[in-house]
């Protein structure tokens, strides 16, 4: 008998584990826990912060985090270095899958992996480890409910599959001594050995017409790929490598068989045709490819590829090998995807939370299909990046990333190419803000524990620090002329509204209370303020005469009111505002509008979910916000007369922090559909 270790390895797709590090990426707690990197409390969906939020919270608002009532946050307050993949362990209580991804088996502390789709899609078959030595074959619903026991008992039964009848699952199991091939009637549980050899035989899969089984074996001393007919037990040899020759499957139609072969040096996805003629190498990649599985139409092959952080990464590419695609990017594993019947699902096996768990993905034509979807994906590393921000000529795009372990500022084409890093090593820097003719670059930096505000050339050239005190400096916007910049401070214990020049000079604080004060915004006159403030006990918006420093009060009716947008023409003002009362569990926030004067308040578009990140489109005719109204956060943009509502995303994903295009033909925006935050741009429809 094989000792556990190599039971496990063999289970895992005969020993493709070896490839993957079982101490996961660390660096989740940031964006996954309950409590942000500040220790603000970051309360799961369907809850609300008690007391108020905190100052950070509502930059984190304004700024890109998924804010408020979401539990993940893109990018902490003030930039901090992540956890580096590896540094801690990962917790399966305190971890939660992405948004794009649904955990299919919650229970902690044991190893499950996927096998496959029932034909109708309303079943998935997996296995899972609850006893040392001792896997058994569960079957669920789709959605993950209803898990039950399929076979079980005191040995191992794995990889496995369901006939294209739907009545039978084939499986391997050591239950005679080694591994061998069984069959099960689903109906009445009967078990047929269809296998018997001193060999083993293992990572079973059915023919289309399900008269065969194609399959590992060592029987002739080597793994290959063989063939066994259901009916008359008769072999068919198809791989004579010295090479190791495993995980095949059927495509579609039973032409051909895709397989996994080290005959080059390493791991490699293979095809040949069904009876082992003119095999050919898909993949050439030197970190390893494996666990091939078709769609349901046979055009895309999905697989699981090592990547630069020594963790396995699902993608997805033609059935001859071309245009292949990164689909996932989160910092643990993800092996042995199989595609739903309707080709709108994939279920896969993750390390995520430290064991190994089954989670769905939802897929569509943005992420196996680009050049089909009116959805393109721009960044696609193992880091966050988020918080796009377009230049004024729509040229280029300012984003946060933290590919280098530390949060830096970075630019990139629309189209996704040309990416360069504006900010260096020595540094935390975020939140970029173009000056108005493009020209220079305003940010948050953090050197030696200080956060101030600087600038830069819009090409990374030119640091200059614009403050320098020892409290924290940041949430900088330019002027509509690109001669003033405003900025909050906590030099006097609190956050207070500051007003320089574009050099840094003449620094005059224009907020005088005892309050909290923050994310201030430029009327398009320049000539006020509106900002976010605590004065009265609540939060609510005001604006500020620049000159005068005379404020008025826009929301005495209120509270809970964050993140004000003038209108282009100055006439209004979009916020999010708190709608229920008391602030409390009962409510939502939703977008309003009201006139510049605080006057004519109106929800755009009311719903009992909650909207967030309302901006005004350029030519202010529309207004993008996102929504928790099909229960995960999506894009949404409505007329400004509230008509026109109209739903520009739809996954399980975290859809947040629109930004237009200076055109309004566009949308940037933060998703992890593919497993962590990345940048996305969509047209938006006339």
């Amino acid at each position: 008998m094989k000792n556990h270790h190599h039971i496990f390895a063999v289970a895992l797709f005969l020993g493709f584990l070896a490839l993957v590090p079982m101490e996961s990426g660390a660096y989740l707690d940031q964006i996954m826990g309950k409590k942000g990197p500040t220790g603000d409390v970051v309360v799961q969906v369907g809850t609300m912060p008690v007391p108020l939020p905190s100052r950070r919270q509502i930059i984190d608002a304004d700024k890109g985090a998924a804010c408020l009532q979401c539990h993940r946050m893109p990018y902490p307050t003030a930039p901090q270095k992540p956890a580096k993949p590896g540094e801690k362990a990962l917790s399966s209580v305190k971890v939660t899958p992405p948004g794009g991804w649904r955990l299919l088996t919650p229970l902690t502390g044991f190893n499950a992996i996927a096998g496959g789709w029932s034909p109708d899609g309303k079943h998935i078959v997996y296995s899972i480890n609850l006893f040392e030595k001792d896997w058994d074959i569960w079957v669920m619903d789709a959605d993950g409910k209803n898990r039950a026991p399929l076979i079980s008992g005191s040995a191992i039964k794995m990889a496995p599959d369901w006939s294209p009848d739907g009545r039978f699952i084939v499986f391997q199991s050591n239950r005679s001594g080694n591994f061998d091939i069984w069959i099960m009637e689903i109906a009445t549980k009967k078990l047929t050995q269809l296998t018997n050899e001193p060999s083993e035989e293992t990572m079973p899969k059915w023919s289309p017409d399900g008269k065969k089984i194609v399959l590992q074996s060592n029987r002739s001393g080597n793994e290959d790929i063989w063939t066994v007919e259901i009916g008359t037990g008769q072999w068919a040899r198809l791989t004579n490598s010295p090479a190791k020759d495993e995980n095949p499957v059927f495509s579609p139609n039973g032409q051909q068989i895709v397989f996994v072969s080290d005959r080059n040096g390493k791991k490699d996805i293979f095809v040949m045709n069904a009876d082992g003629s003119d095999q050919r190498a898909l993949t050439s990649e030197p970190g390893g490819n494996i666990a091939p599985h078709w769609s349901l139409d046979g055009k895309k092959i999905i697989f699981s590829r090592k990547g630069s952080d020594n963790n396995l990464h699902l993608w997805v590419m033609n059935a001859d090998g071309s245009e292949q695609i990164r689909l996932t990017t989160h910092p643990t594993s993800q092996i042995g995807p199989y595609w739903s019947p309707d080709g709108k699902w994939v279920i896969f096996t993750s390390n995520i939370r430290g064991n190994w768990d089954v989670l769905l993905m939802q897929v569509d034509a943005s992420m196996v299909d680009p050049s089909r979807s009116p959805l393109k994906r721009l960044t696609d590393s193992e880091a966050r990046e988020v918080g796009a921000i377009w230049s004024p000529d729509g040229k280029k795009i300012a984003y946060n990333s933290d590919v280098n372990g530390h949060w830096s500022i970075w630019t990139m084409a629309p189209d996704g190419k040309n990416k360069r890093q504006l900010t260096g090593d020595d540094e935390d820097a975020g939140w970029p803000s173009w000056s108005p003719d493009g020209k220079k670059i305003l940010y948050w930096g953090c050197r030696e524990g200080n956060q101030d505000v600087w600038v830069m050339d819009a090409d990374g050239s030119n640091k200059r620090r614009l403050t320098d005190h020892p409290a924290l400096d940041g949430d900088a916007q330019w002027s509509p002329d690109g001669k003033r910049i405003v900025f909050v401070s906590e030099r006097t214990g609190k956050g207070d509204i500051y007003v320089m020049d574009a050099d840094g000079s003449n620094q005059k604080r224009v907020t005088f209370t005892d309050a909290l004060d923050w994310t201030p915004y430029w009327s398009p006159d320049g000539k006020k303020i509106a900002y976010v403030s605590n004065q009265t006990g609540k939060w609510e918006i005001w604006t500020l005469d620049v000159e005068t420093l005379e404020g008025k009060h826009l929301t005495p009716d209120s509270g809970g009111n964050f993140v004000p947008r003038w209108r282009r023409d100055g006439s209004q003002i979009c916020y999010v505002g708190w709608r229920g009362g008391e602030y409390t569990i009962k409510g939502s926030f939703d977008i309003v509008v009201m006139n510049a004067d605080g006057s004519g308040k109106r929800e755009l578009s009311p719903s009992p979910f909650d909207e967030r990140s309302s901006r005004w489109s350029p030519d202010g005719s529309r207004v993008v916000f996102w929504s928790w109204r099909t229960g995960s956060p999506q894009i949404y943009v409505i007329n400004a007369d509230g008509s026109g509502l109209r739903q520009l995303t739809d996954n399980l994903a975290y859809n947040v922090f629109p930004s237009w295009s200076p055109d309004g033909k566009r949308i940037a925006f933060d998703s992890d559909r593919m497993g962590n935050f990345d940048i996305w741009v969509i047209e938006v429809p006339e």
